[in-house]
């Protein structure tokens, strides 16, 4: 943690609205992991206003906590190992290879590996729309049932873990991930490609989901959906109704007369 700007608990636990225990527990990160996903949302809105995405703490701490805005996996990721380590708990930084539905690609994920009492848990609050609510354990080919989604690991010879997820009766990956330890330099790297590169989706695509009490609620450029278990509701805004979705679901608010605009594709709303 920056020296300069240390977190500021208390403002980021009533960001999340938390007022529970603080000990290193499985309990309490359980519970901080279902209030951060339920609270900050998974958005990658900067790309679209001209914005650079800056990866120190002081300004995840001002972007996430005093601006009250959300941001996408290095980001929240980022900011929950933060907090995890200043409230004692053992942690280690690592990083996954997102599966696009035919292969996986290069190391594009930030998620974290928590040790509690000598058992290792998953976690990760960074992955919108198919992550995961609260953490998982290490343990393969075990079922774990969550409010909005289902999920598993199992072990591959080569990229190490598979992380799915349950459509249906039928198993998805979502990314694959070992256990080698990441550095700041690694996702300053990462970081820069999913910013900047023509190739990646979020510079592409404005997106913005977050985790409600029986739902997901995802907003991808004009396109908006509430995802529940047995139904998904879709319907796509015009530009005024855009700002209102992101202050209504997502609490955001952008300075009026803001454009977001994509440096890559047509893609362009004036709010």
């Amino acid at each position: 943690m920056s020296d300069t700007h240390p977190l500021r608990l208390a403002a980021y636990l009533e960001r999340i609205r938390y007022d529970g225990p603080l000990t290193p527990s499985l309990e309490v990160l359980r519970r901080l992991h279902r209030a951060q996903v339920s609270s900050i949302p998974f958005e990658n809105l900067n790309l679209f206003l001209g914005r650079p995405i800056l990866l120190d703490s002081a300004s995840l701490v001002s972007k996430l906590i005093e601006q009250r805005r959300g941001g996408y996996c290095y980001e929240l990721n980022g900011l929950f190992f933060l907090v995890l380590q200043h409230l004692g708990f053992t942690v280690t930084p690592l990083a996954a290879r997102v599966f696009n539905g035919e292969q996986f690609l290069h190391k594009s994920h930030r998620l974290t590996l928590v040790e509690i009492d000598e058992e290792r848990w998953i976690a990760d609050v960074g992955f919108g729309g198919n992550g995961l609510v609260e953490p998982i354990s290490l343990q393969l080919e075990r079922e774990f049932p969550q409010r909005l989604d289902t999920y598993r690991l199992l072990a591959d010879p080569k990229l190490g873990f598979l992380f799915q997820h349950k459509l249906g009766d039928q198993w998805r990956n979502l990314y694959a991930f070992s256990l080698e330890e990441q550095y700041p330099p690694d996702y300053e790297a990462m970081n820069y490609y999913a910013s900047t590169n023509p190739n990646s989706h979020f510079t592409h695509h404005t997106i913005a989901t977050i985790v409600a009490d029986d739902a997901r609620i995802i907003l991808n450029n004009a396109e908006f959906k509430i995802r529940r278990p047995d139904e998904t509701i879709t319907m796509h805004l015009a530009d005024d109704a855009y700002r209102e979705m992101l202050q209504h679901y997502f609490s955001i608010e952008l300075p009026p007369g803001s454009r977001l605009q994509s440096p890559f594709s047509e893609f362009s709303l004036e709010l």
